[in-house]
């Protein structure tokens, strides 16, 4: 049987970062700029950041892992990742 109980809090912590995306994209919308590909960016992202953190976890010893590190190395990759798609997409619509 289907938990709404549970379905609702998980519903919305899935969909926060995509409202704040778009409410982003809104924003951006009203200098006359459209991005459909936002979506597909904010997802190379969040993946990156799984790739990093997995990456770190196994290259490292549980016992002399570094929080610091921990957090900032995925983020350093959200960054990088999201970098590169933006600017794959924006080569791809503005310079073609």
């Amino acid at each position: 049987m289907f938990d709404f109980i549970a379905f609702i809090p998980r519903a919305v912590v899935q969909g926060v970062p995509l409202m704040l995306g778009s409410t982003g994209e809104t924003l951006t919308q009203k200098s006359g700029n459209l991005n459909l590909g936002l979506p597909g960016v904010m997802y190379v992202g969040a993946i990156s950041g799984v790739i990093g953190a997995f990456m770190y976890e196994q290259s490292t010893p549980p016992e002399s892992m570094n929080a610091l590190l921990a957090l900032g190395i995925p983020l350093l990759c959200c960054l990088a990742g999201s970098l590169l798609m933006g600017l794959l997409y924006c080569f791809l619509t503005v310079t073609l």
